[in-house]
């Protein structure tokens, strides 16, 4: 007859080698799922890479509760509230995930290697910048990528709009919400549906190409194209490929074909006890959904470790 189990008898940092949940990413999104799995009194360890996307801009806005804060105060007391409840964070890049025979994931960085019963992607991503001049002055600033997160900011003041083809009449359109001085700079739109908004709108497109961001002292004048003109502004919005910020996904589970996690709505991959949760697996998803997609992949991340040692139990 198979002995009883109280719940103070699941594995926990004391009485195993392994951790029940190791985190790559130190953003919301990861911070989100480490703040819901230590309060379930899990084992958890958060790798930092110190990569998180939102330092690029000066203040965090449309995320309620925190709107003007510096983002780097918004990750630290973010961090200070899962330490708070026993996880750990460790400053660190994750260059591996290993799984095992017996279904664990080993996590190799170069502080030595961490096994874990479940790993977290929220890795993040990455824009990919045009080789342009100007580009890192002002980037997160006077260069941006959506109206929804800074498009307050700086209403009503001349836009400029760029970048991928396919993108940039949809982009162009969508921040003419914000101004109606509006221009895109595009040799060609290769979206019919795209050119037909920018004409109903009568925003002004101007059939060239972009080759620089002009500055005074630091903050952008205007944008100089290939064929000689510059077009004055106060804000440049661009258009960019979205790429996910790590190879790791790749390695572990099914991606896309720009390297994002597929998941289903609870944030479960391909690979039993691999999540991903932010813009590991959304590239759309803002601060709110980040900490949302955290907090939501907390409890199905808390079920697969607890039917895991049901299991574990049941063949013993």
């Amino acid at each position: 007859m198979t002995s009883s189990t109280s719940f103070d008898e699941f594995p926990s940092p004391s009485s195993s080698d392994s951790v029940d949940a190791v985190i790559i990413g130190g953003g919301i999104a990861g911070l989100s799922a480490a703040l819901f799995l230590a309060r379930a009194g899990r084992s958890v360890i958060v790798y930092d890479a110190g990569r998180s996307r939102i330092l690029a801009v000066e203040r965090v806005h449309e995320y309620v509760g925190f709107d003007g804060w510096a983002p780097e105060d918004v990750l630290t007391k973010a961090r200070q509230e899962v330490l708070h409840y026993g996880a750990i964070v460790r400053n660190g890049v994750v260059d591996k995930v290993d799984l095992r025979p017996d279904g664990l994931f080993d996590v190799l960085t170069q502080g030595g290697v961490t096994s874990a019963r479940t790993v977290v992607l929220a890795t993040g991503l990455k824009d990919e910048l045009p080789a342009i001049t100007g580009v890192p002055k002002v980037w997160g600033r006077d260069l941006r990528i959506c109206p929804c997160f800074d498009g307050y900011e700086v209403r009503n003041q001349r836009f400029v709009v760029f970048g991928l083809p396919k993108r940039v009449g949809q982009l162009g359109s969508w921040v003419s919400m914000w101004s109606r001085d509006v221009t895109v700079i595009s040799k060609e739109l290769q979206n019919g549906a795209g050119d037909e908004r920018l004409r109903l709108l009568g925003i002004r497109v101007i059939q060239d190409q972009v080759s620089g961001l002009i500055h005074r002292g630091n903050r952008l004048v205007a944008i100089s194209t290939e064929g000689g003109a510059e077009i004055p502004c106060d804000a440049a919005w661009i258009a960019t490929p979205l790429r996910a910020a790590s190879n790791l996904a790749a390695s572990l589970c099914d991606v896309d074909e720009a390297g994002f996690a597929k998941t289903d709505e609870n944030g479960r991959t391909s690979r039993p006890g691999v999540f991903a949760v932010g813009n590991a697996a959304n590239p759309v998803a803002h601060l709110s959904h980040a900490a949302a997609s955290g907090t939501h992949a907390g409890p199905w991340i808390t079920m697969y470790l607890l039917e895991d040692f049901i299991a574990k139990r049941r063949a013993a």
